[in-house]
């Protein structure tokens, strides 16, 4: 690791630790954008001309989560959360607990065929700021065999096979819902939360997927976050809203030893256990 990679490192954890010393500190947020001004950081084009929107508007009609403007996703629509690697690029970057979630509208009465699909992927950097693994909510909208609904499930790939694949959950009705993944350090190894919540934010369901190959630390293989992604989308169009990357910072008790750590470039590589709530 150069000096310049390891102070950038520095930077980003000492922003991302905000209140320093403090007993409870808030997520800190990088990225964020509800589309009420533009949609920076998206191309909602994916070739097949996706835009932004006022709600109750575009191709959908459908209302925005919140505010008065949405954006609608034609194809494979995608962000960097403001940059690759927490907004380091395509650099060496240390692994930071962090989140990213996205608003998406499910219409149960879309009028789509049986097994409609839809795949939504947050990723996470390799050590050295290219890619490294795949998070993703596998989607499908029926129609038949009961009433109309989208079945959802979780895996590491594209395509996935609801109403198939690990615990599938079954929504039969139209609104917001905000898919979430949360990025942390268990025991060393990279953990990924990946919830689903509706516009109430009550939880629908989560699953946790992890891998003993992402390893955490000195040495491993996990960096910073990298981006979303619609990979897979058979719908015409797909209503979505306030996107957001925020990263969460290290307990007082990690920065305690914070100067001595830097001078022996250990600070890129601490690593945070999750906090119990």
């Amino acid at each position: 690791m150069t000096t310049s990679t390891l102070l950038r490192g520095v930077c980003i954890a000492a922003v991302a630790a905000g209140a320093f010393g403090a007993t409870a500190m808030a997520d800190t947020v990088l990225y964020s954008n509800g589309f009420e001004v533009n949609a920076n950081g998206w191309d909602l084009l994916g070739g097949s001309g996706g835009t932004r929107v006022a709600s109750g508007g575009g191709t959908l009609s459908a209302p925005s989560a919140s505010g008065s403007f949405h954006g609608e996703v034609a194809g494979t629509g995608f962000t960097r959360f403001g940059g690759y690697n927490y907004g380091a690029g395509n650099a060496p970057t240390a692994f930071l607990e962090y989140r990213t979630s996205l608003a998406i509208y499910l219409d149960v009465s879309v009028g789509a065929s049986n097994d409609t699909r839809f795949d939504y992927s947050s990723a996470v950097s390799n050590a050295a700021g290219n890619h490294r693994r795949d998070f993703i909510f596998n989607a499908g909208f029926y129609n038949t065999g009961g009433p109309n609904r989208f079945i959802v499930s979780a895996s590491n790939n594209s395509v996935g096979n609801p109403p198939g694949g690990t615990n599938p959950v079954t929504i039969g009705t139209t609104g917001w819902y905000t898919f979430a993944h949360h990025f942390y350090d268990n025991g060393g190894v990279l953990a990924v939360d990946m919830t689903i919540s509706d516009s109430s934010n009550n939880l629908v369901t989560s699953w946790t997927r992890s891998d003993v190959s992402d390893v955490i630390g000195v040495g491993g293989t996990v960096g910073g976050s990298r981006y979303g992604w619609f990979p897979h989308n058979a719908f015409g169009t797909l209503a979505i809203d306030n996107a957001l990357l925020s990263v969460i910072p290290l307990p007082p008790a990690a920065w305690a030893g914070l100067s001595t750590m830097a001078g022996i470039a250990g600070i890129g590589f601490i690593r945070r256990r999750r906090q119990l709530a």
